[in-house]
């Protein structure tokens, strides 16, 4: 099923392998490269496991139960720093993707904005601010929104969002966590207002009729990233050819899902009962790249140390990350483009040769210079103009 070439890579370490999952689009480069054989042809005996939150994913790979598994990308940076979990070292080699997020609001929420005049546009939370307001005025509790784990592109993006609009997330509404398989139904039950999430757990919640997303996490950051494949550093250092073995894999996986043609495909897969079946099956029409997802133009699965270093810099602007760490120090450790510049050579495909880039400054395709030519890259604009410079974080 090689459809770049096959390189030339040492023998895995080990063989027998279990990868942990959560049932969300993104996780669709690990099921393909089990499916579709890539694993296999990488000399890997793949099991995957399905796992019902991030922290139960963090938690399993941390004990060794897990070889590696599809995490949020913040989550190997807070394990390496001892925050919200024992601390241990993680590294990552591979991005999964880019895009997919979206803010859901329920549709007693969505009323009640739509009732007092109040109707946020897809680049503002200034009309949510107004309702935050009312609210306050008349005595009301405050709108209870939902993120997947603290340490998330999605609790970053919706402060982002709210913030920018004057709203602080930690006193003018409460922040909870939910994770995604439960978002629909525990915002079903009126446990929660909204929520920010991967797909497909905002069109699940539009097919159920209780609510509708209000704004991408594209249309907050053009081409965002959010989930990486992450193991320990101790897995790595035993199992080095193992790793990379994993990292060619996914790569082949993630070059075919960006393939038009194989979008039927790919979610007649992820219908599998196995995967994303019971999310999928409520879905008159699934979209593979619904929220503008891409796997791999764009750089998308490349491990960019700036993408570490904005997140890092939103634990420090967030209180979650005292300052005075290193940045960069940190970023480095566990961010690691040469483990997959390593792999993408052998395996003889155009890759960036940089570590770092800075966002917000391109509002639609443009060149980098790769190894071996010109990588196209897509936009990186931010939704209120600013930018994103990772110099400024050493």
């Amino acid at each position: 099923m090689t459809i770049i070439h096959s390189p030339h890579l040492d023998t895995p370490e080990k063989t027998a392998l279990t990868l942990g999952f959560l049932p969300l689009m993104d996780c669709a480069p690990l099921v393909i490269a089990k499916e579709k054989g890539f694993f296999s042809e990488a000399g890997l005996d793949v099991q995957l496991s399905r796992e019902g939150s991030w922290a139960s994913i963090r938690d399993k790979v941390l004990l060794g139960l897990l070889d590696g598994a599809q995490m949020l990308a913040g989550i190997p940076l807070a394990s390496t720093l001892g925050l919200g979990s024992p601390q241990v070292n993680m590294i990552t080699a591979f991005s999964i993707g880019l895009n997919g997020n979206a803010i859901t609001l329920s549709n007693e929420l969505l009323a009640e904005i739509d009732e007092s005049g109040h109707q946020p546009n897809d680049t503002s939370a200034a009309g949510f601010k107004k309702l935050i307001n009312l609210r306050r005025a008349t005595g009301r509790e405050k709108i209870t929104l939902a993120t997947v784990y603290p340490y998330s592109a999605h609790n970053y993006l919706l402060r982002f969002w709210l913030s920018d609009a004057g709203i602080d997330p930690d006193n003018d509404v409460t922040l909870t966590v939910v994770p995604p398989p439960q978002m629909a139904v525990t915002m079903k039950k009126g446990h929660i207002d909204g929520y920010c999430v991967g797909e497909p757990w905002n069109s699940v919640a539009q097919e159920m009729n209780i609510g509708n997303p209000i704004i991408s996490g594209y249309q907050i950051w053009n081409n965002c990233p959010d989930k990486v494949f992450a193991v320990t550093e101790n897995w790595h250092n035993a199992h080095p050819a193992t790793h990379q073995a994993l990292i060619c894999a996914l790569i082949q996986a993630s070059h075919w899902l960006d393939m038009p043609q194989n979008s039927d495909e790919a979610l007649q897969i992820l219908l599998g009962k196995a995967y994303l079946g019971p999310a999928l099956s409520m879905l008159p029409q699934p979209q593979l790249t619904q929220g503008n997802r891409v796997f791999h133009r764009y750089a998308a699965s490349y491990p960019w140390r700036s993408h570490a270093l904005w997140f890092l810099e939103q634990m420090q602007q967030w209180g979650q990350l005292q300052q005075g760490v290193d940045l960069t120090k940190t970023a480095c450790k566990v961010y690691r483009p040469d483990i997959y510049r390593d792999v993408a050579k052998k395996m003889k495909i155009l890759h960036p040769t940089i570590d770092c880039k800075p966002e917000g400054y391109h509002d639609s395709e443009w060149i980098l210079q790769g190894n071996a030519g010109a990588v196209t890259m897509g936009s990186d604009l931010f939704f209120n103009g600013t930018t994103f410079d990772p110099n400024s974080c050493r």
